[in-house]
């Protein structure tokens, strides 16, 4: 996966303190029901065994195998402030409005 993460969201990253173990979870999750959509959110998460870290300049990515089926292979993380971050890919914006919070253990 290609994940380009823009001068803003860098910014914003980069206020944020990880633990050795801890990233950016980006999750998609499929989602039926009378229409099928995925579900996209932003977590600070620790590292499980399946997932994929992805570091864009030092800052720590994790992407499960089954978030994975479901992301573009080139994904955008763009950041405003009064918008919060944004998923994206060059065809398309899949969720905006996102706020990056502590995932509270499962």
């Amino acid at each position: 996966m290609n994940l380009i993460v823009k001068p803003s969201a860098l910014k914003e990253l980069n206020e944020v303190s990880f633990n050795k173990t801890e990233g950016v979870r980006i999750e998609a999750v499929f989602v039926g029901s009378c229409s099928l959509y995925v579900n996209h959110h932003l977590w600070i998460d620790e590292k499980q065994t399946e997932d994929t870290k992805i570091e864009v300049e030092g800052i720590p990515f994790l992407i499960s195998t089954d978030s994975l089926k479901y992301l573009p292979q080139k994904l955008y993380v763009d950041y405003n402030p009064p918008l919060g971050y944004k998923l994206s890919s060059d065809e398309e914006t899949f969720k905006y409005n996102l706020r990056l919070t502590r995932r509270e253990n499962k």
